[in-house]
């Protein structure tokens, strides 16, 4: 990797990108009100879940539009699209996902105006797909040269950081224990990538029962901190 690609991926992977990551808690929010999370240990079990799920089906997308991206297969994109928004089993979900994938396309736009990703955008905006943001993550990896590992360990961090920092604003936990949790998952990344690498949309699957049902509770709570 050159020191450009790896600037680009520092770039799209950072927490600080703006594509409104700062309005989801991943279901945190709602882990916390109901006692699941609590303290560092908990919290560390419910990123490790949040992984695990994140993996068999965003990663899984964000790879497979990656491979279509440099095939120049624009219809499997669509497919891959509609599959992954298929998986998101609340209204929550699917608006985080919607939302972070049209802001990074539109920055992607203004990053590197390229005619795919113009038409990706207007795609999106005249609601002929959802533009997922794992999804429009791949397309911008594939023209943006990064392979399919920094992509993985992209869409991976930012189930993490989008999680973590919202724990900063839940839980009575400092910096300390946030990076601590980073460093403790790194390896898992590494196993989820070889075991999702080689997989296609047709194997993307997810239960994550309790992630589920603090998404449904967190639709009718009152804790509003976060979209989600």
């Amino acid at each position: 990797m050159t020191l450009q690609q790896i600037v680009r991926l520092l770039q799209y992977a950072d927490s600080a990108l703006p594509v409104g990551a700062f309005a989801f808690s991943c279901s945190l929010e709602t882990a916390v009100e109901q006692g699941v999370v609590y303290d560092a240990a908990t919290l560390r079990e419910f990123v490790e879940a949040l992984l695990r799920q994140s993996a068999s089906t965003d990663g899984i997308a964000a790879l497979a539009a990656r491979r279509a991206t440099l095939a120049g297969d624009y219809e499997a994109l669509l497919s891959i699209d509609a599959r992954l928004i298929r998986c998101k089993l609340n209204d929550e979900a699917r608006q985080m996902n919607r939302r972070m994938g049209r802001k990074l396309a539109e920055l992607g736009i203004q990053i590197a105006d390229d005619p795919l990703l113009v038409r990706w955008r207007d795609d999106i905006v005249a609601n002929r797909t959802a533009g997922t943001y794992p999804t429009t993550q791949g397309i911008i990896f594939a023209l943006g040269g990064l392979d399919a590992q920094a992509l993985f360990a992209a869409q991976q961090y930012g189930v993490m950081m989008t999680t973590l920092n919202a724990a900063l604003r839940c839980l009575r936990l400092t910096h300390y224990h946030t990076q601590r949790i980073i460093a403790q998952l790194a390896p898992l990344i590494e196993e989820l990538y070889d075991q999702v690498r080689e997989l296609d949309t047709d194997d993307m699957h997810t239960f994550a029962p309790v992630i589920d049902l603090l998404a449904a509770l967190h639709e009718r709570g009152t804790a509003r901190m976060f979209m989600n």
